[in-house]
């Protein structure tokens, strides 16, 4: 199936007339290896023995691998730039969608300013439709090279380094074991579980599993339930002292968790740890997490005028481009939205195709309290329209961001003003999209 899409697209993707791309097959490792080692050279083994694994492994990722597509593109029959496509089932609104990743992204040396990169994320944006993805998800190198392109911000993954013993408490944790790698199964398992629970959630693809059952250096807890694992954490500790040997802190780098009881025991094993690393380090996507902390004030020391202390740092993560609007709200047209009958018009610009384009979509009562949407013809009359960017509809429509910051920063204006506070409702979703996945 998805040989016959790349093939399908190979040439007849908006890219460059003498470009083509092809599945990159063991044959081509060498080549592949010289294009990815140029482009990626940080922390690489780069000794003849380094060389070899990183042969062997992604060779057996392209025999093996079902999620993982290695492709190429090739300028008159040379072999330019590569890519992995990811084909990823992640929660949208709460029900498992498909959607496409865009990973390790390279060009050749040689080859650079040329609008290889360009063609690239042309074909990934046409497989992505082609294999009816909701969304295209990628991890910006350089963040206004895909803004560029039309790819919305997700939202922020936060960063706390807080006082161990500034974790809330748990009295009980004798709910919390050990784990090894046995039980790495059932780790996969609670966090396919996870991810339906958290909107922009995707599960766990062959990478990130191979990872997980070869990384003997990390230490694991999980939580049980009535026998089952309810979630778990991988972490490990990290020396902050060169010559004081009592000086650490916990590194969290994995936190799954099926209910806020299990959240709770995890975080009250590592405050008992307080006596061994005086830091913990959690990393997550849940905004408000700072509610939950006796003192969210970090480490750091940082007063921020006037009057503010510093809590966690942020970062920009996932960017989410909906390459198909209609075929988003068709996919998505079980999500609940407050009770409302109106059309809503979009007027926007199209980064990628540098082309304005018009879209419209209905939303109609379902019953006394709720409403779906569903595609409106574009030249529908509407009720309101909105302008804008395709950036700022992927943001909107993934739930990223609020319609009313958008329009006080005039990053969109509305034809009509009165209708902000009713598009304000009709587009926040309860939960941002998060997803602590590497790829």
């Amino acid at each position: 199936m998805k040989k016959n899409t790349i093939e399908k697209l190979s040439r007849n993707f908006g890219g460059s007339a003498n470009r083509e791309v092809r599945i990159i097959t063991p044959d081509l490792i060498d080549e592949y290896i010289t294009i990815y080692l140029n482009s990626y050279p940080a922390y690489k083994d780069l000794s003849d023995d380094g060389i070899s694994g990183y042969k062997t492994k992604y060779i057996n990722s392209m025999k093996n691998d079902e999620n993982i597509t290695f492709v190429g593109l090739f300028e008159d029959n040379n072999f330019i730039a590569l890519m992995k496509i990811i084909d990823f089932s992640m929660n949208a609104f709460g029900k498992m969608q498909h959607s496409v990743g865009l990973m390790s992204l390279a060009v050749h040396p040689m080859h650079k300013k040329k609008g290889a990169a360009l063609d690239m994320v042309r074909f990934f944006e046409a497989y992505a439709k082609e294999t009816n993805a909701a969304v295209a998800m990628l991890l910006p190198f350089r963040i206004d090279f895909y803004r560029k392109m039309g790819y919305g911000y997700g939202s922020k993954l936060d960063e706390y380094r807080i006082p161990t013993v500034n974790l809330p408490k748990f009295d009980d944790i004798s709910c919390i074991k050990f784990l090894d790698s046995d039980d790495t199964s059932q780790m996969l398992e609670c966090q396919r579980e996870f991810a339906g629970l958290n909107h922009g959630m995707v599960i766990k693809f062959e990478d990130e599993i191979r990872d997980m059952f070869s990384d003997s250096q990390s230490k694991r807890i999980g939580c049980f339930i009535d026998g089952k694992l309810k979630g778990y954490a991988i972490y490990t500790f990290v020396s902050e002292s060169d010559v004081n040997y009592t000086l650490n802190r916990i590194e969290i780098k994995e936190l799954v968790y099926l209910d806020p009881q299990v959240l709770n025991a995890l975080l009250g094993f590592f405050r008992n740890q307080s006596d061994l690393a005086q830091t913990t380090v959690i990393r997550t996507g849940e905004e408000d997490f700072y509610h939950i902390l006796p003192s969210a004030q970090d480490t750091s020391g940082n007063y921020v005028d006037f009057g503010f202390l510093q809590t966690n740092i942020s970062a920009v993560g996932t960017m989410y481009k909906i390459v198909d609007l209609d075929n988003f709200v068709l996919l998505t047209e079980y999500r609940e939205f407050p009770l409302s009958d109106i059309t809503v018009g979009f007027d926007y610009y199209d980064e990628l195709s540098h082309a304005s384009k018009i879209f419209a979509v209905k939303f109609t009562p379902k019953d006394k309290f709720s409403s779906c949407w569903s595609p409106a013809p574009s030249d529908a009359p509407c009720d309101v329209r909105i302008e804008c960017c395709l950036s700022d509809i992927s943001s909107l429509f993934m739930g990223s961001c609020r319609l009313s910051s958008l329009v006080r920063l005039g990053k969109i204006r509305l034809s009509n003003q009165s209708f902000e506070p009713l598009l304000d409702s009709l587009f926040y979703y309860r939960q941002k999209p998060w997803t602590n996945t590497d790829y």
